[in-house]
């Protein structure tokens, strides 16, 4: 049996007093009560998980959630993120970190003995320092909270780093996140997680961008009672026998995923929300799209419930319509319903008169709306006061849903009397960033949220990195609100904060969220302790705690 505790993150404010209550952050004694039964450690697991794979660091631009996922099983971190999307403690070669103070706030890790990395280098305080100076000066978004520190200095011993914040940075649990050892290769070569040193319950044997195999690393000194070998693969395809012992994470959610499980009673599966938003998001600066009457015309004009039940509607789960553009809807401070099956959804609103809070559709609004802006309808389409033709260039990003969702865009458009030309754009980064320079009008891609909802919310605030799937204009007002909510350290403040932001920002209507996609977990019948997630760092993350059922023996 196992025994985890972790301590979180706890900060109490009394009237005119923040009073900062003593915690450790983390502590996760995997190891304080010893499992001697290494019965996985000779045993095989499959992981299927969304690819390619490439062999980027934590920091690189070109990172994707589920490198970021095998990462967590290789190098140290403070946090790791457990199946309903929290950080909680890793322990191992980072054992603590504590936040000290709030004014100025200061963070102390302490580092444990003897940690070497694969390659027999110590790890110390110091691999800390190194990490730090790497990050806050790449044109990042993962970098925001390292470039909000001071100072970052070591202790003699090398096992205590104390971290002096020039700004509040409240989301400081996202930092120090699966580190690489100084002096290692930057970029997303796949032979990367190769070269580079480990530090974690996984050792990369061998790896290429659909098939990565690690075996357990020797040396790591908790969860003794894990898979030895495990092989993780791009493939959609389910095991052929029973024999394999399975877990996949799978984005992709219709009759032909679901269909072939009814048949493996030695299957288990799971449907539940993904953290990633399908969204419409518009040029900030395209003579199209640039007038608020075009924008929120193109978007009461899109039936999103017709869209859910057309894509989903043979499915056990179905999303609701999106009612945040920084939440999605797995998340616990998600301001909208928690989605339902396709039979007890309603239909699409078609009210006349406009809707006021930024999330109804209304297709009559739509076409009122443009004839309110001056626009004329003709044989040909929407023609403004100068006799241009409204049309609209709509990238796309890549995945079957992009596409689907795309399709039926285009369709309602139509329906209203606007053409739109499809682009289709390598990557869902791609498509963002076609809309951002406005070399598009409007994009439409899968955008991933994290636990804090700054990652989503840099999209309209601050730098336009590549990786902040950079949104519309840059409002002060938006611009004031992030950095508000950023420096908040209460968490049910700072969700209040977060979603004034984001009801700016669909107000706007620089961005259009539709739904937030939903995940399919599935796993061996004979894995113990797994659990689904809305993530699939979530997911993975739990692997070193999966156990195989003992067989049932007779009496």
């Amino acid at each position: 049996m196992r025994w985890r505790r972790s301590w979180r993150t706890l900060v109490i404010f009394l009237p005119g007093l923040a009073v900062l209550a003593a915690f450790v952050v983390p502590v996760t004694f995997s190891g304080a009560l010893a499992y001697t039964n290494a019965n996985e450690n000779a045993h095989t697991l499959v992981l299927s998980l969304p690819g390619p794979f490439n062999g980027c660091s934590y920091l690189d631009p070109g990172v994707t959630p589920t490198t970021a996922a095998v990462l967590d099983l290789l190098r140290p971190s403070a946090f790791n993120t457990n199946a309903n999307g929290t950080l909680v403690g890793q322990d191992g070669p980072i054992s603590s970190a504590e936040l000290t103070s709030l004014q100025p706030e200061t963070v102390r890790y302490t580092i444990s003995a003897n940690q070497t990395w694969s390659n027999s280098v110590p790890f110390t305080g110091h691999d800390l320092v190194s990490w730090w100076h790497r990050a806050k000066v790449l044109a990042s978004v993962t970098s925001d909270g390292y470039r909000a520190i001071k100072t970052l200095s070591v202790s003699p011993n090398g096992l205590t780093v104390t971290a002096v914040f020039a700004t509040p940075y409240a989301d400081w649990n996202l930092l120090f996140r699966d580190l690489e050892a100084p002096g290692t290769p930057s970029g997303c070569a796949i032979r990367n997680l190769i070269s580079r040193p480990s530090l974690g319950p996984y050792i990369v044997k061998t790896a290429t961008p659909s098939r990565i195999v690690l075996n357990m690393n020797p040396s790591w000194p908790l969860d003794t009672n894990r898979f030895g070998r495990v092989v993780i693969t791009d493939s959609q395809n389910l095991p052929s026998t029973a024999r394999d012992t399975f877990a996949q994470y799978s984005l992709v959610v219709n009759s032909g995923a679901i269909l072939p499980l009814s048949s493996r009673p030695t299957l288990v599966s799971h449907i539940s929300s993904s953290s990633n938003i399908e969204e419409m998001t518009f040029a900030p600066a395209a003579p199209n799209v640039d007038r608020l009457v075009v924008r929120q015309s193109l978007s009461w004009a899109i039936q999103r419930q017709a869209m859910i039940d057309t894509i989903f509607g043979s499915v056990t789960f179905s999303p609701s319509v999106a009612a945040s553009a920084i939440y999605s809807q797995g998340q616990s401070q998600y301001p909208g319903t928690a989605g339902s099956n396709p039979t007890g959804q309603g239909a699409t609103t078609t009210i006349l008169g406009g809707p006021t809070d930024g999330v109804s559709d209304c297709v009559t609004c739509a076409i009122d709306t443009l004839k309110e802006g001056g626009y004329q309808r003709t044989s040909s389409g929407w023609l403004d006061d100068a006799g241009k033709l409204l049309s609209i260039r709509l990238a796309v990003g890549p995945s079957a849903l992009d596409r689907a969702v795309a399709t039926l865009v285009k369709k309602d458009w139509a329906a209203i009397g606007v053409a739109a030309t499809l682009v289709h754009e390598a990557t869902e980064i791609d498509a963002a960033r076609v809309a951002a320079a406005n070399t598009a009008d409007v994009a439409i891609f899968s955008r991933p949220t994290v636990t804090a909802p700054a990652y989503a919310a840099r999209s309209w605030a601050g730098p336009a990195y590549p990786n902040t799937y950079p949104g519309g204009d840059r409002s002060t007002t938006v611009t004031a609100l992030f950095q508000q909510a950023s420096s908040i350290f209460n968490p049910v403040t700072a969700s209040a904060t977060w979603l004034r932001l984001d009801q700016t920002v669909l107000s706007d209507y620089w961005v259009r969220p539709l739904f937030t996609a939903p995940s399919l977990v599935v796993w061996s019948n004979s894995l113990a302790t797994v659990q689904g997630s809305f993530t699939v760092t979530g997911f993975v993350d739990q692997l070193p705690s999966w156990s195989i059922v003992p067989p049932i023996t007779g009496s």
